[in-house]
């Protein structure tokens, strides 16, 4: 597939010139996929075109990255967020080295404010990385927002993975996690909206627009932070040693979150 063509403002963009695809091969594939049952644990309906899954359960896992998962609560990230500005007061030398790499990356990561996108924008040409960019240029501009609030929420929803997201109904299918993942991360940059009056115009942004953004999201935050985050050691008041996951767990089941 060719690359889309990225000259100007992301408005101007479009998608290039396609490769010939062959018809013939993909519906034969087609045709044999949906005889196969969906892949979702418990269901019995067929597959839908060349998914793995039935029609309702791939629609879910396009728009979240997973047909069974739950998304995140927000008062559970909050515990996470929470968490985390609590580990780097224990660890001055490491929250100064994470502190720098945030501003150096603020400043990389800025885009113009030609890039911000309306509703009146989007164009069935549009291709996913303009949509993408300009997503995180109404983030910076519209609502005022920065890059690294973008990256703790990730370091929090990392966290929240560890915790919530497993192999079950309605746990999420370990197969998609990292998919689950990016995709929750970009969710945060919401959707177009525009305000006429009293009437609000929304145009949703695809799951596939949400992980372009994510994908740098959880790059950034595990490049920042590390991978192995929230393994990291810590001691209580009374001299126990656990990692920060497990100091997280105590205070979601303190507030009665898990």
């Amino acid at each position: 597939m060719a690359s889309p063509a990225t000259r100007g403002h992301p408005r101007d963009w479009r998608v290039g010139i396609q490769s010939p695809d062959h018809g013939h091969q993909l519906r034969c594939r087609q045709v044999l996929n949906e005889t196969k049952p969906c892949d979702c644990p418990g269901c019995t309906r067929k597959r839908s075109g060349v998914s793995r899954y039935c029609g309702p359960h791939r629609d879910a896992a396009s728009s979240r990255g997973d047909p069974l998962a739950r998304l995140p609560a927000r008062n559970e990230l909050a515990i996470f967020k929470k968490a985390i500005g609590i580990y780097m007061h224990t660890d001055p030398k490491f929250a100064a080295r994470v502190a720098f790499d945030l501003r150096s990356l603020e400043r990389r990561m800025v885009l113009p404010q030609s890039f911000c996108l309306g509703v009146a924008d989007l164009h069935p040409k549009l291709p996913q990385i303009a949509k993408a960019k300009g997503l995180l240029a109404n983030w910076q501009h519209k609502d005022k927002r920065t890059y690294t609030e973008a990256v703790i929420r990730t370091v929090a929803l990392i966290g929240w993975m560890q915790v919530y997201f497993h192999p079950g109904p309605a746990g999420g299918l370990w197969v998609n996690h990292q998919r689950f993942l990016e995709t929750r991360a970009g969710a945060l940059m919401g959707d177009f909206r525009k305000t006429i009056g009293t009437t609000a115009l929304i145009k949703k942004a695809s799951g596939a627009t949400h992980r372009h953004l994510g994908r740098d999201f959880v790059r950034h935050a595990q490049h920042i932070y590390g991978k192995d985050f929230w393994s990291s050691a810590v001691s209580t008041n009374d001299g126990q040693s656990m990692t920060i996951l497990d100091y997280t767990k105590r205070a979601l089941k303190a507030a009665g979150l898990l």
